[in-house]
């Protein structure tokens, strides 16, 4: 019979042949997601995350479980609303900066002035 050949390499790391506390082994997904997570990236989606997840998908899962609990308040100090908070305030820009932008681009002609 024909040995069967694989068309990838298998990966042999430190997550290959991990057993679960029962002593049966882990599946591939348990391994993949094992293995995002020691590298740093969002199970869901690969972007680099924070802890487990992205921010967008932190949000999501807080958000989702605040659904399913029926939670009306919202824990302020909580991790993901101090991130969250945080990334809007540098993506927002001083109003000295959006100042010089809308005046580059009315110079440029691209200004609401000029679409008129």
């Amino acid at each position: 019979m024909k040995q069967k050949t694989w068309s990838r390499k298998k990966i042999n790391d430190e997550f290959t042949g991990l057993l679960k506390a029962d002593g049966t082994p882990m599946s591939r997904q348990q391994i993949h997601m094992a293995r995002k997570k020691a590298h740093g990236v969002c199970l869901t989606c690969g972007e680099p995350a924070v802890g487990v997840y992205c921010l967008r998908h932190t949000i999501a899962a807080r958000e989702r479980m605040r659904r399913k609990l029926k939670y009306r308040r919202r824990l302020r100090q909580s991790p993901s609303y101090i991130l969250e908070q945080s990334v809007r305030s540098k993506r927002r820009l001083s109003p000295r900066i959006r100042a010089q932008q809308v005046r580059r681009l009315k110079s440029r002609g691209r200004g609401k002035a000029a679409v008129k």
